[in-house]
């Protein structure tokens, strides 16, 4: 009886060895399935991270280039508000003489043109120059700005891709952007160069346009007609004056005011007859060009002759800074580019069970430790993020207008998107990863 119980005792230890076997198996691979999916997870978080970040470093370029432009329009609105000014006031230090002749023999009135007139004169004569150097100082401050622009938009080429690895280095050293996450980088540059068109040269048309449309109503024309003989056209005087940019290189104002009568005294369409007073003023290389200024050309043709011989040419300013701006394309449909991060965990550095229990590496006689190799599975881990940067205005506009996206308003903002079928699928062809599960809907 005793032999048949040690018999069935000893049954019991050869079952029980191989299912503990089986148990600590499932558990080593449980484990490691868990790890794998945390490797991933941390792999997506840190692809998320560096494309956001890029993203924003793209946003801010964009937001910084957009300040600058509107700081040189800003600017051009001063240069041309101050051109303005210089030429009102040789019109008026032109004009009040002939009040005064006028006035001359009314008691009082006299008294006060006069004096108006000398104290004009002196104010015109300090007025000028200052003026002068005020735009030189100006034009000065916006090439800065737009060379400050222009350094921004070039370096964020080489910057965006710096960004991404450095994040990713940041959350894992062992996070490795892949061969074909460095191909969409270089696709990315390429797609920056040609989201934003450098407007220099004859293309100035487009920061001409607007500026023209920041300028004052006093700047771009300032008109008035005066009919002494109410309900008559036997006589009338007509003010004819603006300022304009002329060949991107000059601002040029002129003032007019000429005495209209008919063609034939009392019959016929009203003509200029007497030009009664004028001035002028410009600013910058000289144009050739005939303006408009308001109409004075064509209303006022003879004191407007008189006006341009008589403007002393400066050449303190330097001419409309060259300037980007979206290019054509991009303003039609806007397309800001998507900053696409591809990254890989090689096989050799994922963190399975035998890295974390301590299995990994084995010690020599010599007291060195040798690495076993990786421990988390047979292949390299992917993971694919996405992020861009969109227009878009944190308020509406009070006049319920849209705004178009431009490099002129400093609304760009930054977010992470879906990713295309067609980005996922190059980027795995390049580092030789299953395309069919790339082009898998996400």
């Amino acid at each position: 009886m005793n032999r048949v119980t040690r018999h069935v005792r000893g049954q019991a230890l050869v079952f029980l060895l191989p299912l503990l076997a089986v148990l600590a198996a499932a558990a080593w691979w449980t484990f490691e399935a868990g790890q794998a999916v945390t490797e991933k997870q941390r792999l997506r978080d840190a692809a998320d991270a560096a494309a956001l970040s890029a993203a924003v470093w793209q946003a801010r370029t964009l937001n910084f280039v957009s300040t600058m432009n509107r700081a040189i329009i800003a600017n051009e609105a001063v240069i041309a508000q101050s051109v303005s000014l210089r030429s009102w006031s040789a019109y008026m230090d032109r004009m009040l003489p002939g009040a005064a002749a006028i006035t001359a023999y009314v008691p009082y009135l006299n008294a006060a043109t006069s004096t108006l007139q000398r104290w004009w004169t002196a104010f015109d004569r300090a007025l000028q120059p200052s003026l002068v150097a005020l735009e030189a100082t100006t034009g000065a401050v916006e090439r800065d700005l737009a060379t400050a622009a222009r350094v921004m938009h070039a370096a964020t080429a080489l910057v965006v891709p710096q960004v991404v690895r450095e994040t990713v280095a940041a959350v894992d050293p062992r996070f490795v952007v892949s061969a074909g996450g460095e191909a969409m980088l270089v696709s990315w540059a390429a797609d920056w160069g040609r989201f934003a068109s450098f407007y220099g040269g004859s293309w100035r048309w487009r920061q001409q346009d607007v500026v023209y449309r920041s300028l004052d109503g006093f700047t771009a024309q300032r008109n008035f007609t005066l009919s002494p003989l109410l309900g008559s056209r036997l006589l009338r005087f007509e003010k004819r004056a603006g300022t304009e940019l002329l060949d991107f290189e000059t601002w040029r104002g002129i003032d007019t005011l000429s005495l209209h009568q008919p063609r034939y005294v009392i019959f016929g369409s009203l003509r200029e007859r007497v030009p009664l007073a004028w001035g002028g003023a410009d600013d910058g290389v000289g144009s050739a060009r005939r303006g408009e200024y308001g109409g004075a050309w064509r209303r006022n043709p003879r004191a407007s002759r008189a006006a341009e011989s008589s403007i002393p040419r400066q050449r303190a300013w330097l001419g409309l800074p060259s300037m980007y701006d979206l290019s054509v394309a991009q303003r039609a449909t806007s397309d800001p580019p998507r900053i696409v991060v591809r990254l890989r965990l090689p096989a050799s550095a994922r963190r399975g069970a035998a890295a974390l229990l301590g299995f990994d590496r084995v010690a020599r006689l010599s007291g060195e430790e040798v690495a076993l190799g990786g421990s988390g599975g047979s292949g390299d881990l992917y993971a694919d993020a996405v992020a861009s940067t969109v227009f878009e205005r944190p308020e509406r506009r009070r006049d319920g207008a849209v705004e178009s996206p431009s490099l002129y308003s400093p609304y760009w903002r930054s977010s992470l998107v879906e990713s295309r079928s067609m980005e996922r699928t190059a980027a795995a062809a390049l580092d030789g990863a299953p395309i069919w599960l790339a082009a898998v809907p996400r």
